[in-house]
């Protein structure tokens, strides 16, 4: 939806202004660069009697999972890996066909970022052997990009919070506004309010801070043209 938008707008805005439901007093004007994949094993199988021996999808790709997760990554920049999803196999007592996972790599940092991608894609090719086929497909990405912190719009998000009683801070993160930040336009993710429990199924918000976080929103919008050149 953000790559449409950015492709049907490109420079004709003032800026992009993103919303994110959390994260009130949080003004992300980096963008964190992300990579995704999702890693495929496939095998002949077979029963799991019968056929022991043969190599069995879902424990190939355990193993490489936790080669993977064994990998040492640097504290700066920050990055990050992560398995989300994983999933395979058709029953108890069957020696699984096809297992896959899906992994989420992500560091502040396009270098770090990129030596990630070239060690997991070397564990990938590692893994190949006779009767053990793995795939690895990029399904989804997102650049990164920086605003810097004296430009004319960070500095406006800043006072637009300031000037609803809330200490603003600069944040890196990423959110739809990494594309617009890849491509050297103006663009900051704003929150409305707060809340926890993040991407888990009892994640909430906080109902009472939405008025400040719209009022800020407003002010937002409502100056965003005074920065026009």
């Amino acid at each position: 939806g953000m790559q449409a938008l950015v492709e049907r707008f490109g420079s004709s805005p003032i800026a992009y202004i993103i919303l994110e439901g959390m994260a009130l007093g949080h003004i992300y004007h980096r963008g964190l660069g992300v990579r995704r994949y999702r890693i495929t094993v496939r095998t002949p199988g077979g029963h799991s009697w019968i056929d022991y021996g043969q190599p069995s999808s879902i424990h190939e790709l355990t193993a490489l999972s936790t080669r993977i997760t064994s990998l040492e990554l640097p504290r700066a920049p920050r990055t990050t890996l992560n398995i989300g999803i994983i999933s395979g196999g058709s029953s108890i007592n069957t020696i699984a066909a096809e297992a896959m996972l899906e992994l989420d790599l992500r560091s502040e940092g396009a270098e770090a970022l990129e030596a990630l991608t070239g060690q997991v894609w070397q564990l990938v090719q590692a893994a190949r052997k006779p009767g053990v086929k793995v795939e690895a497909e990029i399904i989804g990405q997102r650049p990164s990009g920086e605003l810097p912190e004296e430009h004319p719009l960070v500095r406006l998000a800043q006072d637009c919070l300031r000037a609803v009683g809330i200490a603003p801070h600069l944040n890196n993160g990423s959110t739809d506004a990494n594309l617009p930040l890849s491509l050297g336009l103006p663009a900051v993710t704003i929150g409305l309010t707060s809340g926890g429990r993040g991407h888990t199924v009892h994640e909430f918000i906080n109902l009472p801070p939405l008025e400040k976080g719209l009022e800020q929103v407003i002010r937002l919008v409502s100056r965003v043209w005074n920065i026009k050149t």
